[in-house]
């Protein structure tokens, strides 16, 4: 796959490795939300979805989001249990994933030669093999040298460096190879604002981000970033998309959002995502966006 078409932006879900585990009124139990909300998130920037590949219940809505979205890439992580029950269930998808994360139960026993049998046992089920990985730093340098036809790494890369023992090292090893890397956590479990989160990802070898499934609009907040700082770095044009008024800043030159100050008064006004400067939304404007 060429560099423009890897999928910057994921949806999906690392929290939960078993399915009983999933809290009841998860999204992930329920198909037809999820299916939706799959499609909105797809609409607006997410290309690709991501999830345990627990049961046959997950290949339905895996196989209703592919019906429903012909274009959408399918990635599963696959945990360390009968390999058997995993091959009938990969048999059973109707689309063909792009890639098969083997999960960190796996990769970071850094057992070359357990990887290897996995990945031949799955590689006609994939486009790709990968890696996810919750201690990226030894288990990542480890692959690197070890198994070097894998070259897809899901690991947890974020300003803070949550969930890494050493970030610079990390950052090293992530600047210094020519692999494919997905961020896990890219907000560190929402301590970080999207923007900044996002900022910093970008200026580093790390190609997507793993949206997790959460509130919607968080989601979709975290979507619209992820496309400016690692797609069409045209904030106005991903402004227009999801805001019905906008506006473009007169110092940055970057498209405004329009903010809903909490008050009584109700309201709104422009405000600028990258140097702080707002602007009031004149009658004019909201006349001539309402006729449109």
């Amino acid at each position: 796959m060429s560099e423009t078409n890897i999928p910057r932006i994921v949806l999906g879900s690392v929290l939960y490795p078993y399915f009983e585990r999933i809290p009841q009124d998860h999204i992930l139990r329920n198909k037809e939300e999820l299916v939706k909300l799959v499609e909105r998130c797809y609409h607006a920037g997410a290309k690709a979805f991501l999830f345990y590949l627990y049961n046959k219940e997950i290949v339905e809505i895996a196989n209703s989001i592919t019906e429903s979205i012909p274009d959408i890439l399918s990635m599963f992580l696959i945990k360390f249990d009968n390999m058997d029950y995993i091959l009938n269930l990969l048999k059973e998808l109707k689309k063909k994933p792009y890639i098969l994360f083997l999960s960190s139960e796996i990769s970071d026993q850094r057992d070359s030669e357990l990887i290897q049998r996995f990945r031949k046992a799955l590689s006609k089920h994939a486009e790709h093999i990968g890696i996810y990985s919750r201690e990226p730093i030894g288990t990542v340098s480890q692959l690197i040298t070890s198994n070097g036809d894998i070259e897809h790494f899901l690991i947890p890369f974020n300003l803070l460096g949550y969930g890494v023992q050493n970030r610079a090292l990390l950052e090293m090893i992530v600047n210094s190879s020519e692999n494919i890397y997905y961020s896990s956590n890219p907000v560190a479990d929402g301590k970080l604002k999207v923007r900044q989160a996002l900022e910093y990802i970008s200026n580093h070898n790390v190609r997507g981000i793993l949206v997790e499934l959460e509130d919607e609009e968080d989601m979709l907040e975290t979507i619209k970033y992820g496309r400016y700082f690692l797609e069409t770095k045209d904030f106005l044009q991903i402004t227009l998309e999801f805001e019905d008024i906008t506006d473009v800043c007169e110092y940055c030159g970057i498209g405004m959002e329009r903010y809903y100050p909490p008050s009584k008064s109700g309201g709104s006004y422009f405000y600028c995502p990258s140097c702080g400067h707002t602007k009031q939304i004149t009658e004019v404007t909201y006349q001539e966006e309402t006729e449109k």
